[in-house]
């Protein structure tokens, strides 16, 4: 019964480290770069998803309406204004750039919310229930539910639109996809605007569970940051299965072995895969990266 207990709970942060992770993926799929602020985007979303919920008490669903929308245009006018005038450097220094916004971004948060972590109100009852004889928090099943399907919606909406066919074909050859008409910067604000959404709806369905907190999307953001490596930076459905993996990796270690060893575990895991595999845990099964979709037969 503890090993199914594991995993279940394995799962449910699992999925967080994929929703967050997902906006690696995208944005390195379309930019080849890594933006190293995107876990603070997620803290971020989790104090203004908190000022939505006082305003509006009782209608919660209109704070996971507003609160991942306001994130997502900040993050398409950090984009904008800040990373798109160094998309042309050397990579490294995007990383320096990036590294130096998360920490800008973590001093205005303390500045505006103070230092410490603050509570967060239930979303739903606190009462378990049991599911195959396992005692489950609403919360967390909330919480993996609603990240299953907004990972399923991100897939279709990548396969079956117009806008996101568009974006596959830039994850391809951006110098290409502009020759056929698909506007390049618009598209990267598409992809910064869906990663920053996802990370603040991330933001609100962790905090009940661990707080908000500045500093929260610094350790949140880089297991994703692994899950999305270990899954295949650059795929969607690799970056979920990575995801998910590394939480059920973690919490089997914690509950059967210890929970000092388990961040150690998983970097364990990262350096496995780039040494065996380095396009990642899905490559081992397919060749190529469904985000770029595959490549039609002659």
């Amino acid at each position: 019964m503890m090993f199914f207990e594991q995993i279940i709970s394995g799962l449910i942060i699992g999925s967080i480290y994929s929703l967050l992770g997902l906006g690696f993926t995208m944005i390195f799929a379309c930019t080849k770069r890594i933006n190293f602020a995107h876990g603070d985007l997620m803290a971020l979303g989790g104090f203004i998803g908190l000022v939505f919920i006082q305003i509006f008490p009782s209608y919660l669903f209109l704070s996971f309406i507003f609160g991942p929308l306001s994130i997502g245009i900040i993050a398409v006018i950090i984009e904008r204004v800040f990373l798109r005038r160094l998309q042309e450097v050397q990579p490294l220094k995007i990383v320096i750039a990036t590294i130096g916004l998360s920490v800008a971004m973590k001093i205005v948060m303390q500045i505006i919310w103070g230092p410490d972590p603050i509570a967060y109100p239930n979303l739903v009852s606190e009462k378990p229930f049991f599911l195959l004889g396992v005692s489950i928090i609403p919360q967390n099943f909330l919480i993996f539910l609603i990240s299953i399907s907004l990972m399923i919606i991100l897939q279709c909406f990548f396969i079956y639109t117009k806008t996101g066919r568009a974006l596959r074909a830039l994850s391809q050859d951006r110098y290409a996809a502009r020759l056929m008409g698909i506007k390049m910067g618009q598209s990267i604000s598409i992809i910064y605007f869906i990663s920053g959404a996802l990370a603040g709806i991330a933001g609100m369905l962790i905090a009940p569970i661990f707080f908000v907190s500045s500093s929260m999307g610094t350790f949140l953001g880089l297991k994703s940051f692994i899950a999305a490596v270990i899954g295949g930076l650059g795929s969607i459905p690799g970056t979920i299965m990575g995801g998910l993996f590394l939480g059920v990796v973690e919490n089997l270690s914690s509950g059967f072995i210890s929970s000092n060893y388990k961040s150690g575990i998983s970097l364990l895991f990262l350096v496995l895969i780039l040494l065996f595999s380095p396009k990642g845990l899905l490559s081992i099964f397919q060749k190529g990266s469904l985000l770029k979709g595959k490549k039609s037969k002659k």
